[in-house]
């Protein structure tokens, strides 16, 4: 339904820009109106952590576990998948950083459905917008940060 690809280049080295975009208890710094929740311990297969979006008393969780947890080892190159488990949202997300000349290539690839499935068709062409805006946007915010720490 929403799934859309991302590829961002960042002067970062990989184990900066993975400590930020494996945060997910800071996601709330770089989603809207987005507060979180995470598990005990730290991110590893089977952990799951949630974004609370919403204003007010009007909102939902999108809640996710981690399926795949590869750190990067000595060549740079990490990944991690997560999987959508709410009521309101199923679909993945699969995260990927790797050495690129002097800094660091990201691959955000996530599908995003919405529950019930007969509501796909309505929602995908205006998730499909929000999505490239909305996570361009929170995958920019984090590699920035990332280059600031890196300094």
């Amino acid at each position: 339904m929403a799934e859309f690809h991302l590829t961002r280049r960042s002067t970062a080295p990989p184990a900066a820009v993975w400590d930020v975009v494996t945060d997910f208890a800071a996601y709330g710094d770089w989603m809207p109106a987005t507060r979180m929740r995470v598990d005990a311990g730290g991110p590893r297969p089977g952990w799951g952590f949630a974004g609370i979006s919403g204003l007010g008393r009007v909102g939902f969780s999108d809640s996710m576990l981690v399926s795949v947890w590869e750190p990067p080892g000595p060549d740079g190159r990490g990944a991690f998948r997560v999987v959508k488990t709410g009521r309101l949202l199923s679909g993945w997300a699969e995260v990927t950083v790797e050495p690129d000349g002097t800094g660091t290539r990201l691959d955000w690839h996530e599908d995003v459905v919405v529950r019930p499935l007969p509501f796909k068709r309505w929602f995908a062409p205006l998730l499909d917008r929000a999505n490239d805006w909305l996570y361009g946007r929170a995958v920019d915010a984090m590699l920035a940060h990332a280059e600031e720490r890196s300094r």
